[in-house]
């Protein structure tokens, strides 16, 4: 046996080679004992809707390791999924016939082959003439070749859902669809024995459904709908923007204004999702027609979204737009020049610069909004100017006297910088503290000395900051707490402890005196005559 002997096959057909019965083989030598007994006429298959050979397996029992299926000797196979998930696309057309049958519902179910195994999607068509289609994508899809696909099933469908297993769905194609539908479907599967169940939800940037089963579904004229999810698909049967160009529909000429306004929409819905889009994606919601302008021609606009931004110090729109490697496109730096707000000389620095405005985008225009960090200021030559001191603009208090006014500083006495720790804005310490649970080096070192300086933070910051702050303090508190490099710290005696304690050593110390008084009263003066011989008398003349 070659290609698969190197692992264990867990899944495979009953019957015959072409069956579409799908098993997964008990593991424990106890359970797969309890399912001998239960079907003792049962053959197993490297089945063909598997991708493997078709030859006949032998299930292998073991006490001391994991039963599985095995081949017959000198067989060849090369099937290259042998686990427990190999099985998962026809677990699904059980489970969609079942649930098909139940709700009297006329389906189809097919699995595709799409270029790298039988298992790379299934189909689901119910309906008249099968017009309410359904496809489940396993296998990852680059966003071009989903668009072709969703051009070519849109055409002959009335209502397509795309619901994507995990790791299937591309970042460009999830944003194409939270913009035209509000969120994505997902698919899941949970093991039951000797099968396995689908569990789906619906999910967008800021919230999910719970998993429920295929039961918990229904297939509407409008598509299929998942408990919680609140669709925003548009109206009637169109088929997608893409569609409706590659016929060769143009779109509708716009004033420079309308497509400001466009952008400048777009951009923010981008925002209040906390996502950063590309150019085409922007484009499949503000417009068509900006697809095709020229990298000047898209600073332009962009300048005009954003011409008040460096005067007012909002954020910068067009940090949100990306390339397709997650670099702000060079034409975003001319944006960030023709505003205001400096010229970033390199690259690196205009990326880190648009990863700062795309947080204050995220902070001022996401739900919930929150206080936004600040800007990171460009010094002359186009690098990034080191952060101002952490010590807040002193306010003078003029307090009149006779003689004349005094001048008093209201400001607090400035306090001696912790070791290794830059002096921080108030503002600051909750993105310092947040940087600080990423960056390489001693960090359990350097997140305690900020915790430090969060502490003496707090007696100073109004609401909502503090709060801010607080939460901020506790996540970077039970970081440090799950960290093994992390000492630990020396257990402190309680209130009643101490005062056991010192009641104690008050105790001893009583009755040390005590011993020392008695032993001074007990011990007797000294006669300074005894021992003394009398004196020998004088005899009389």
């Amino acid at each position: 046996m070659t290609g698969s002997d190197a692992r264990l096959v867990q899944t495979a057909v009953i019957g015959s080679r072409n069956s579409g019965r799908a098993i997964i083989l008990p593991t424990d030598a106890d359970g797969l004992t309890r399912w001998r007994r239960r079907h003792p006429a049962y053959t197993y298959w490297c089945g063909i809707q598997l991708g493997g050979c078709g030859h006949e397996l032998s299930d292998r029992l073991y006490r001391d390791k994991v039963c599985h299926f095995a081949h017959r000797p000198h067989t060849s196979c090369h099937r290259t999924a042998t686990g427990a998930a190999s099985a998962d696309h026809l677990f699904i057309k059980d489970d969609l016939a079942a649930w098909a049958g139940r709700n009297r519902l006329k389906g189809k179910v097919t699995s595709r082959d799409l270029g790298s195994g039988p298992g790379d999607a299934v189909d689901f068509r119910a309906g008249a003439a099968g017009q309410q289609h359904v496809r489940f994508q396993f296998s990852r899809l680059a966003h071009t070749e989903w668009q072709r696909a969703r051009r070519k099933l849109s055409g002959g469908s009335a209502t397509l859902d795309w619901v994507f297993g995990p790791g299937a769905a591309q970042p460009e194609t999830m944003e194409e669809l939270y913009d035209e539908y509000g969120y994505l479907l997902r698919f899941r599967f949970e093991t039951h024995g000797a099968v396995r169940r689908i569990r789906l939800r619906a999910e967008d940037p800021r919230r999910s459904t719970d998993w429920v089963p295929l039961d918990a579904c229904a297939m509407t004229p409008a598509g299929l709908r998942i408990p919680g999810a609140e669709p925003r698909r548009r109206s009637g049967a169109r088929p997608s923007a893409e569609a409706v160009v590659g016929r060769g529909a143009a779109p509708a000429p716009r004033s420079r204004e309308e497509q400001v306004l466009a952008l400048r929409e777009a951009l923010m819905s981008a925002a209040r999702f906390r996502t950063r889009s590309t150019w085409e994606a922007l484009a499949r919601t503000a417009g068509r027609d900006l697809l095709g302008l020229s990298a000047p021609d898209r600073a332009g606009l962009l300048t005009l979204v954003d011409q008040d931004c460096g005067s007012e110090g909002s954020p910068l729109l067009s940090a949100l737009i990306r390339t397709g490697e997650g670099d702000p496109p060079p034409y975003v730096g001319d944006v960030v020049a023709a505003v205001g707000c400096g010229v970033p000389a390199t690259a690196a620095v205009l990326k880190r610069w648009c990863q700062r405005e795309a947080d204050r985008a995220f902070a001022v225009y996401g739900m919930p909004s929150r206080t936004a960090p600040p800007r990171l200021p460009l010094t002359s030559d186009g690098q990034l100017a080191a952060q101002p001191s952490a010590e807040p603009a002193q306010h003078r208090t003029i307090v009149h006297v006779e003689g004349g006014p005094v001048r008093q500083s209201a400001a607090r006495p400035k306090s001696e910088g912790l070791p290794g720790v830059p002096l921080l804005r108030d503002t600051e310490i909750r993105h310092a503290l947040r940087s600080a649970r990423q960056r390489r080096g001693p960090r359990p070192r350097f997140a305690a000395a900020l915790m430090a300086r969060g502490e003496e933070a707090l007696t100073r910051l109004p609401e909502p900051q503090r709060t801010e702050l607080v939460a901020e303090m506790a996540t970077t508190r039970r970081w440090l707490d799950s960290r093994p490099d992390t000492s630990a710290p020396k257990p402190q005696p309680s209130r009643r402890i101490k005062k056991a304690a010192n009641a104690r050593k008050a105790a001893e110390a009583a009755k040390q005196a005590a011993r020392a008084q008695k032993a001074r009263q007990g011990k007797k003066a000294k006669d300074p005559l005894q021992g003394a011989r009398p004196c020998p008398e004088k005899k009389a003349k």
